[in-house]
């Protein structure tokens, strides 16, 4: 009776009608798509012998959709791959890759020559790479940190192949390690015509120092073609008179804004700056009632507390923007610092550093021992601070996000300057073939994406930084509304004696901004001129 009874389920019970057993198979199929070998100059249809069938409606051949045939280039030796797609009446898609070889005239390969009749390997072209931390960028590296890994290592192979060239991913030498001495190094190596690399990874300050040192070339005779993803941001500042220098992947975006010790703010029972930002309230009054809530609250706790923290230069480098102003804008090439609009923000700023708002002994970059410690409330900062070792990455608080605020009487958009951004440039010294190549081979290992592709990307990387889905949003509110401006890039040293950076620093603790502004303001006129080229 058992045997019976699995023999009935098995039937579909009274029906007498096998039950059919699910699948995945696709009804359709490809055949007759195995690699092809070919001479340069022959012909080649690609469809001859490929039949597509459907399980169940037959011959389907003539439904194939065949990708790739515009790039096969049957006059040109080398490696081509085309794609057969064809859609069964199962609704799905079936797709088979197929190789196509065309070899040299000679009878070789792609990548040999004839030599007394043998096709020998012809030697892959190294190109170097020079970078600061070469374990962020390169793939094949055993402590990459960077994102894609696999997709990489997979681009990097592929253009290996086709370009027949040997990447290699150098650190700059110990004599290069930041500013001057690097910037040195590699004018220096061009000067001696033994470049350090073919590719270098820099900063667009640089850019003016490096092209009249000869160092690297311009890249405007690809930028059509061969640059013709490379994003508008990037090739306006990595420009240099006119003409592209740096390039990069992807889209620039802001990268300074305020940080604050959350838990300390959230135990002063004072307002969440963020919470005010987001509610729209986030202005030059709203700021300064803000510290000075957080001021007397940290002075009931004891010495040594303080609101605000970080060199006043960082305020004013971002919150001038956000009076109308600007320090030196590219747009309108004029030096602004000693316009009203910025000197207005300098007089605001000061007057928050009278009122014993500002810690007294401040640090550049990361910050002093004080915020470090958790005795300063909030901080100016770039984004990659918040997670590098080096930097904010292992603070024993929670950091927060705001933008900089905007003065009461500003009525246009957020806006931040950007400047210091890192770019690779095309060493000089070589042939314009291989100048070519190199740049050729640099764009094809990135992997290119929508303008919507970086913004996810971008908004994924901020919830990897922030706790808060509130800092998330804040970021995302003005992460795009960026310009260039030119204080760092027209060739005089910040913290010089006339850099605007340490004259500002002073002035505002001085109360002499304006009289600082003016006395350096013909300097950097010059200096503009000169950048220029006017």
């Amino acid at each position: 009776m058992l045997t019976v009874l699995l023999g009935l389920v098995a039937c579909g019970g009274d029906e007498g009608e096998p039950t059919p057993v699910p699948t995945d198979t696709p009804t359709a199929s490809i055949s007759g798509v195995s690699e092809v070998t070919l001479n340069a100059g022959d012909t080649f249809d690609p469809l001859e012998g490929v039949t597509a069938t459907d399980s169940v409606t037959g011959n389907i051949t003539s439904s194939i959709v065949v990708e790739g045939v515009a790039n096969l280039n049957l006059s040109t030796a080398g490696n081509y791959t085309l794609t057969y797609k064809v859609t069964g009446s199962d609704g799905k898609e079936v797709t088979v890759t197929r190789l196509i070889v065309v070899l040299t005239a000679s009878g070789c390969g792609v990548h040999q020559e004839l030599v007394n009749g043998i096709c020998v390997d012809i030697p892959a072209t190294v190109i170097r790479i020079m970078h600061g931390a070469p374990y962020e960028v390169d793939p094949f590296d055993a402590n990459y940190s960077g994102t894609e890994q696999l997709a990489k290592q997979e681009r990097q192979t592929q253009v290996e192949e086709q370009f027949n060239v040997d990447i290699q991913y150098l650190p700059y030498p110990a004599n290069a390690p930041w500013g001057p001495d690097r910037v040195n190094a590699i004018i220096q190596s061009s000067i001696s015509g033994d470049h350090l690399s073919e590719i270098y990874w820099s900063v667009s300050d640089w850019i003016q120092q490096l092209v009249l040192g000869e160092a690297i070339v311009s890249v405007d005779q690809y930028m059509s073609t061969i640059g013709e993803n490379i994003d508008p941001s990037y090739q306006e500042i990595g420009s240099y008179r006119d003409s592209v220098y740096g390039f990069e992947v992807g889209k620039l975006t802001v990268d300074a804004g305020l940080y604050y010790n959350a838990d300390l703010v959230a135990s002063l029972g004072v307002d969440n700056p963020t919470e005010l930002f987001l509610d729209g309230n986030w202005t030059w009054s709203t700021f300064e009632t803000w510290a000075t809530a957080v001021q007397t609250a940290l002075n009931s706790l004891g010495p040594d507390r303080y609101a605000l923290g970080g060199m006043p230069s960082y305020y004013a480098e971002n919150m001038v923007p956000l009076n109308g102003g600007s320090l030196i804008n590219k747009d309108t090439g004029r030096v602004a610092f000693a316009q009203n609009p910025a000197l207005a923000t300098y007089d605001f700023i000061n007057s928050l550093y009278v009122k014993g708002l500002f810690e007294p002994t401040p640090q550049y970059d990361a910050g002093s021992p004080t915020w470090m410690a958790g005795q300063v409330a909030l901080h100016p900062g770039q984004l990659w601070f918040v997670t590098a070792d080096n930097r904010w990455g292992g603070l024993p608080f929670e950091l927060g996000f705001v933008p900089y605020p905007q003065s009461d009487t500003y009525v246009g958009d957020y806006v931040s300057p950007i400047s210091g951004v890192a770019l690779y440039h095309i060493a000089s010294g070589m042939t314009p073939e291989k100048e070519e190549l190199v740049f050729e081979v640099w764009n094809a290992l990135q992997l290119w994406k929508t303008d919507q592709q970086y913004a996810d990307e971008f908004e994924l990387t901020l919830m990897t930084k922030f706790d808060q889905e509130s800092y998330v949003e804040a970021y995302l509110a003005i992460y795009d509304k960026i310009y260039l401006d030119l204080i760092n890039a027209v060739g005089i040293g910040a913290y010089g004696e006339n850099g605007w950076r340490r004259n500002i620093n002073l002035g505002i603790r001085e109360g002499t901004s304006r009289t600082l502004m003016d006395q350096i303001k013909p300097i950097y006129d010059a200096a503009l001129e000169d950048y220029l080229g006017n």
